[in-house]
């Protein structure tokens, strides 16, 4: 996955809290548990982005992803166009 999905730190702060909690309220650890429920909650959520983009495509995997490119409007002028003009203009001036 190229890019982690964003959590926020309201998510982070109530999954470490639950952490603590269910481990006993231990002291000196915040750290670890603000890591650790960072990690779960990137981890939940690039899932629900890998199931998302799975469902997108009809169950098919795969290892890459081909841009969207915008079509281009052709230029008003061909070169052609524009050298038949420039030469227009040089036999006048001859």
């Amino acid at each position: 996955m190229p890019t982690t999905p964003i959590v926020t730190d309201d998510e982070i702060r109530t999954r470490s809290y639950l952490l603590w909690e269910s481990e006993g309220c231990q002291h000196g650890k915040d750290a670890e548990y603000w890591l650790r429920a960072k990690e779960e909650l990137e981890r939940e959520a690039a899932a629900k982005v890998q199931e998302a983009s799975m469902a997108s495509m009809g169950g098919e995997s795969t290892d890459f992803v081909l841009p969207v490119l915008p079509i281009s409007t052709p230029p008003a002028k061909s070169v052609s166009d524009k050298l038949a003009h420039d030469d227009a203009d040089l036999k006048k001036v001859v």
